[in-house]
């Protein structure tokens, strides 16, 4: 075996195996496949670094390492970080991403999920989808899946998910598709979810991602011990997780935990993802509904009269 063929099996073996630990969750993982090889990596190995230190919160690292000036699909990762740290840019930063995905071939994929990840994060899953829509890959048609679930069409969903099975029915995110329609279909599905995760956690390791997707099966079954187990086993991995976070808040009022627990969990989310999308719907809920209490409240008069 030549010395060039025995490079290319190695950067093979290293963008499967950073690819498949983006997908379950092991970022950390991810990012140590893609380290030895960053000095002679292609643009689609470096990527699934990339993107992992985006959902580690170091998109810093990002700005450091690749410049605007740089001629690679990797400026699209830049400009998510970028969208991510000013949200008031993003309009402009979507501009940047949709000429680019219109003018030129995209052959890594890079640009095309940049753009739907950016739409997604403001909350615009319908033009997520536009970018996504007609791909075969299969991480387009996995990100196209999570945005037809947050639009509520399960039925589509689920369309697209036999698509990516006629594709590779092995694959880890046609697998993990199937999951996250089984959750959306509630209890009756919740179980085939279940096996999948749990082979997941078998076949490669437990992380957050795999753990909650368990821990939803459970709650759905009003399995809650087994659900504060790996919840538990989750913070393991992650103290501050933001899924796991939320499911021990869910399980506490679930199973009639102290106000204080409950509150423990919640102060936790503001502190450390306090523009998370939960965080700022649960704080406009509370609002509302203290506004309510004192539109509705008697008065001095009226409780006198009584």
């Amino acid at each position: 075996m030549s010395r060039s063929q025995q490079n290319d099996e190695d950067v093979n073996s290293a963008l499967f195996d950073a690819r498949n630990e983006y997908y379950i969750g092991n970022f950390m993982g991810s990012i140590n496949f893609v380290l030895p090889e960053q000095g002679t990596a292609g643009a689609e190995l470096l990527s699934y670094m990339y993107l992992s230190y985006l959902a580690i919160d170091s998109g810093r690292i990002i700005a450091s390492d690749i410049k605007e000036n740089t001629t690679t699909p990797l400026l699209a990762l830049r400009l998510v970080h970028e969208a991510f740290e000013q949200p008031s840019r993003t309009e402009e930063l979507l501009e940047k991403l949709t000429d680019k995905v219109a003018s030129d071939e995209d052959e890594t994929n890079i640009w095309h999920i940049a753009t739907a990840i950016v739409y997604c994060y403001d909350g615009q899953f319908e033009n997520a989808l536009k970018i996504l829509h007609g791909s075969n890959n299969l991480e387009s048609m996995a990100l196209s899946v999570q945005c037809l679930l947050r639009l509520q069409r399960v039925d589509l969903a689920k369309q697209l998910v036999a698509k990516m099975q006629e594709i590779s029915d092995d694959a880890t995110l046609t697998q993990l598709a199937q999951a996250w329609v089984a959750l959306a279909q509630g209890t009756e599905q919740m179980q085939d979810a279940f096996h999948i995760y749990q082979e997941f956690c078998e076949k490669f390791k437990p992380t957050p991602a795999l753990l909650n997707g368990q821990a939803v099966v459970h709650l759905g079954l009003e399995r809650y011990e087994e659900a504060e187990a790996v919840l538990r086993e989750s913070l393991t991995k992650k103290h501050n997780d933001y899924d796991t976070l939320i499911n021990m808040m869910v399980l506490s009022h679930l199973t009639g935990k102290s106000t204080e627990t409950i509150t423990r969990y919640w102060e936790q989310l503001r502190q450390f993802y306090p523009k998370s999308d939960f965080v700022i719907d649960l704080d406009k809920k509370s609002a509302e509904f203290d506004r309510l209490c004192l539109e509705y409240e008697p008065s001095s008069e009226q409780l006198l009269t009584v």
